[in-house]
C-alpha cells in the first residue's frame, strides 16, 4: 500500500530523467540557438548607439511651513503615498517639460528634432497638409516636442523614503545632466508659483470678502442700537432695567410671603391653645423667651421660700404675706409678657400681610409695562443675533486674513534637491555584460522554447507503445540502421523529421516526397547486409521480424505477405530482400516479388538490364520458369518488375484474377512469399493486392514518418479487405533512441549488446 502511494506522489513529481532526455535530445539545438543570440546580443550591444543616464535627487517635505498655526508647526510628518505620487506625476507632466524647454532653448537641439520617416516622408510629398490645418500642426509639433523630451525622464521614489529620483537619459552625456537639473529647478520654480499664485488669490478673495462682511456688521449693530432707542430698551449688564425690577420684586414677593406664612403660623398657634384652654406659656416664643425664663425662675424661688416659712411660721404669719405678695407680682409679670408676646405675633402678621400686599400690586403693575417691552424684545434679540453672527464671521475671516497675509511673507518650497545630476562618464545603455547575459538567457529559452515546440509536433513512431496503441497492431521489429548505407540511401532522422511533420500539419509542401523519387536504385551490396553479417545487429532485427511472422499464423501459416510502407523512402524494398535473403540462407524456399511497379528498386538491384519481368508473366508472353531469378546453389527466387518502362495501369495489372493465381500458385511451391509493393499513400497498387495475401506488414521509417500518415495508410489497407499483420520500425538508432524515455521499451535492450552479438 505504502508503495503505491509512493509511486502516485511521484507521478506528480517532476521526472528528472525524462528532463534529462529530452535535454540530450534537442541540447544542440538549444546551444545552437543560444551562441547565435548571445551573439547577435553582443554585436547588438556594440553596434546600438549609447545612452547616458544623470539622476538629480529631490527630497519632498510632506510637512508644511506654517509658523501661524503651532499645531502645524509641530505636527510630525505625514505619509500620505497619493501626494507623494502627485508630486511625481508634476514633475512628469508637460508644464514642467514647457519650462524645461523653454529654460535650457531644447527646440533647437539636435537631439530632440522631429525625424520624419521613408514613408511619413513619402505621404507628405503626396498629400500636403492645407493651410487650415496649420494651426493645428504647430500643436502637435509642440505637444510632440514635449514628448519627445519627456520620453528620456524616469522619476521613481525611493523605497520607504520621501526622496525622488529625476533621471535622465539622452544620448549626450552633458544633455543628460544638464536636463535632469532643469526638471529638478523647474519642478521647484513650478510648485513655488504655484502656492504664490494659490496664496495670493486666497488673499484677494478674503480682502474682497473682509470688507462685504465688515459693512454687514456696521449695519447690524446700528439696526440693533436704532431700535433700541426707538423701543426706549436701556440694557445693563445683559437686561433691561424693567427686567431687573421685575426679577427684583419676584425675589421680595416671594420673601414676604415667607415671612406672612410664618407669622400666620405663629398666630394660628396661639389661637389654637387659646380655643383649647391652654395656657399661653405653651407657645414656642414663650419657652425660647429668656425673660419669661428669669422670671419662672425667681418665681420658683419665692414659691420655695413661701413653702418653707409657711411650714415654719404659719400662713398668717407678715414673711409669709409678704412672699406670697412677692410671688404674685413675680406671675403678674410673666402673664404681662406672654401677652406681649402674643400681640407682637398678631403685629407681625399684620405687618407682612400689609408688605406682601404691597410689593404684589407693585409687581402687577411692572408686569403690565414689562409685557410692552417684552414684544418689543423679540425683535431686538433677532438683531442682535444676526449682528453677532456677522460680527464672529467677520473676526474668523479676518483671522484668516492674517494668517494668508504671514503665509505669503514667508511661503517657501515644500521641497529641496539633495543631490544635483552630475555628467555621466560612462553609457548606462546598452550595459554591454549585461546585455550579453540576457542575450545568453533569451537564447537559452528560445532554444528551448523552439526544442519543446518540436517536441510538441513530433509526432513520429519510435517505440512499442507508439504502434501498438495508436494503429492497434503489434511491433514485429525495429531494425537498425546500416551505418555503411545510411547516408547513401538518404534516411532521416531528428529536427529534420520533425520539421517535416510541423509543416504536413500546417498544411505545407513536404520535400521529403520529392526527394525520395531520386531514389532509382539502392547500394551495392544493401539488399544481403543481414545474410552477409549474421551476428551484426541488423541480422538479429531481420531474425526477430521472421520470427513473428513464422509465428503469426498459429492455425494456418503465413506463407504470403505483402511488404508495404505508408509513403516512400521508408527502406521497404532493403527490409523485403534482407528478409527473402536472410529466411532463404535459414533454409527456406524464398520468393521475392517486386510489385513496385512505379519504382522497381529492387529489380534495379538485383536483376539490372533483364528484360522480362512479371508483366510478361501476367500477361501470359512468358513462362514464369523463365522469369524466376535464382543463384545456383541458392534458395532465394526473384521475380522482377519491368524496368525503364512507364506503366499507367498498374493498378489494373495488379488486381487482375491472372495475379491472384499467381500469387496462389507460388504460394504452394514456395515455403514464404513475399511481395515489395509500392507505398499506400501516392498509389492504389498494394491496396488492391492487399486482400490476395495471407498478411500485410508495414514498415515505417523509425522517428521521421508521422503517426497520423501510418494511421491513414493502415485504414486505406483494412477498408480494401488486407490484414495488417504488424508493424516494423525502420532505421532505428539506438544511441539516439537513448534520448528517448522509451529507449527500453523494445530493442535498445539487445542492441546494446554489440560486442556479444558481433
Amino acid at each position: 500500500m505504502k508503495n503505491n502511494q509512493v509511486l502516485e506522489q511521484g507521478e506528480d513529481l517532476i521526472d528528472l530523467r525524462k528532463v534529462v532526455q529530452f535535454l540530450q535530445r534537442y541540447y544542440r539545438l538549444i546551444l545552437s540557438v543560444t551562441f547565435f543570440v548571445t551573439i547577435l546580443g553582443g554585436v547588438l550591444s556594440f553596434v546600438v548607439a549609447p545612452k547616458y543616464t544623470a539622476t538629480t535627487s529631490i527630497l519632498i517635505e510632506t510637512r508644511a511651513n506654517n509658523v501661524v498655526d503651532v499645531e502645524a508647526v509641530l505636527g510630525g510628518l505625514g505619509s500620505d503615498d497619493k501626494v507623494l505620487q502627485s508630486q511625481i506625476e508634476i514633475m512628469g507632466s508637460n508644464a514642467v517639460a514647457s519650462r524645461v524647454i523653454e529654460k535650457l532653448n531644447l527646440a533647437d537641439a539636435p537631439e530632440f528634432l522631429s525625424t520624419t520617416s521613408l514613408i511619413s516622408g513619402i505621404l507628405a510629398s503626396v498629400l500636403p497638409a492645407p493651410d487650415e490645418k496649420i494651426d493645428t500642426l504647430e500643436s502637435d509639433s509642440a505637444d510632440g516636442l514635449n514628448r519627445r523630451v519627456l520620453g528620456g525622464l524616469s522619476v521613481k521614489l525611493r523605497p520607504r523614503t520621501t526622496v525622488v529620483d529625476v533621471s535622465y537619459e539622452a544620448s549626450s552625456p552633458h544633455m543628460a545632466a544638464r536636463v535632469a537639473n532643469g526638471f529638478a529647478d523647474s519642478y521647484l520654480v513650478d510648485q513655488l508659483e504655484t502656492k504664490y499664485d494659490a496664496t495670493r488669490r486666497a488673499n484677494d478673495w478674503l480682502s474682497t470678502r473682509l470688507t462685504e462682511l465688515r459693512e454687514q456688521v456696521r449695519a447690524s449693530e446700528q439696526a440693533v442700537e436704532i431700535y433700541r432707542r426707538q423701543n426706549n430698551l436701556q440694557v445693563a449688564e445683559g437686561n433691561t432695567i424693567n427686567e431687573g425690577q421685575l426679577v427684583s420684586l419676584n425675589e421680595r414677593l416671594v420673601a414676604a410671603k415667607a415671612e406672612t406664612a410664618a407669622a400666620k403660623a405663629k398666630v394660628d398657634q396661639i389661637e389654637k391653645v387659646r380655643k383649647e384652654g391652654g395656657s399661653a406659656a405653651a407657645f414656642a416664643d414663650a419657652a425660647q423667651s429668656s425673660v419669661i425664663t428669669q422670671l419662672r425662675s425667681k418665681a420658683s424661688d419665692v414659691a420655695r421660700q413661701e413653702a418653707e416659712l409657711s411650714t415654719r411660721y404659719g400662713g398668717r404669719h407678715p414673711q409669709v404675706i409678704a412672699v406670697r405678695s412677692q410671688l404674685a407680682d413675680f406671675n403678674r409679670q410673666i402673664s404681662e409678657e406672654l401677652q406681649r408676646i402674643v400681640n407682637t405675633a398678631e403685629n407681625a402678621l399684620a405687618v407682612a400681610q400689609s408688605r406682601e400686599q404691597s410689593i404684589a400690586a407693585d409687581l402687577e403693575q411692572l408686569r403690565s409695562v414689562t409685557s410692552t417691552e417684552n414684544q418689543a424684545q423679540v425683535y431686538l434679540r433677532e438683531l442682535m443675533r444676526e449682528a453677532s453672527a456677522n460680527r464672529a464671521l467677520y473676526e474668523s475671516f479676518l483671522t484668516r486674513f492674517k494668517e494668508t497675509q504671514a503665509a505669503e511673507n514667508i511661503n517657501g518650497v515644500d521641497s529641496r534637491i539633495l543631490n544635483k545630476a552630475v555628467t555621466p562618464a560612462s553609457a548606462s545603455f546598452p550595459n554591454k555584460k549585461l546585455f550579453v547575459a540576457l542575450s545568453l538567457v533569451l537564447g537559452v529559452m528560445l532554444g528551448t522554447g523552439i526544442s519543446l515546440l518540436l517536441e510538441l509536433f513530433d509526432n513520429t513512431l519510435k517505440s512499442q507503445n507508439d504502434v501498438e496503441d495508436r494503429l492497434g497492431v503489434p511491433l514485429y521489429s525495429m531494425i537498425p540502421t546500416i551505418p555503411e548505407h545510411a547516408n547513401k540511401i538518404g534516411s532521416r532522422a531528428g529536427f529534420s523529421s520533425v520539421f517535416q511533420n510541423i509543416k504536413t500539419r500546417f498544411g505545407l509542401k513536404n520535400k521529403s516526397a520529392d526527394e525520395t523519387k531520386k531514389i532509382r536504385s539502392l547500394p551495392k551490396g544493401i539488399g544481403s547486409y543481414a545474410a552477409d553479417n549474421p551476428l551484426h545487429q541488423y541480422a538479429e532485427a531481420i531474425r526477430t521480424l521472421r520470427s513473428r511472422i513464422r509465428f503469426a499464423g498459429v492455425d494456418k501459416p503465413v506463407k504470403t505477405i505483402l511488404v508495404t510502407s505508408s509513403i516512400p523512402g521508408e527502406g521497404k524494398s532493403t527490409v523485403s530482400l534482407n528478409l527473402a535473403q536472410y529466411a532463404a540462407k535459414a533454409g527456406e524456399k524464398v520468393l521475392l516479388i517486386d510489385a513496385d511497379l512505379r519504382h522497381p528498386v529492387s529489380s534495379d538491384a538485383l536483376t539490372k538490364g533483364k528484360t522480362e519481368s512479371i508483366i510478361d508473366v501476367i500477361s501470359g508472353q512468358a513462362k514464369l520458369v523463365d522469369v524466376l531469378v535464382n543463384e545456383p546453389g541458392s534458395n532465394f527466387y526473384f521475380l522482377p518488375a519491368p524496368q525503364g518502362k512507364s506503366m499507367w495501369n498498374t493498378a489494373e495489372v495488379l488486381s487482375s484474377d491472372v495475379m491472384k493465381k499467381l500469387i496462389e500458385s507460388v504460394a504452394n511451391s514456395f515455403d514464404l512469399v513475399i511481395i515489395d509493393s509500392s507505398p499506400v499513400l501516392p498509389v492504389i497498387d498494394s491496396r488492391v493486392l492487399c486482400k490476395d495475401v495471407d498478411g500485410v506488414v508495414m514498415v515505417s521509417a523509425w522517428d521521421r514518418t508521422d503517426r497520423v500518415v501510418v494511421e491513414q495508410a493502415k485504414d486505406l489497407i483494412d477498408n480494401a479487405g488486407g490484414r495488417v499483420m504488424g508493424m516494423v520500425l525502420n532505421s532505428y538508432d539506438a544511441n539516439r533512441a537513448k534520448r528517448y524515455r522509451y529507449e527500453a521499451q523494445y530493442g535498445y535492450g539487445y542492441y546494446k549488446y554489440e560486442a556479444y552479438s558481433a
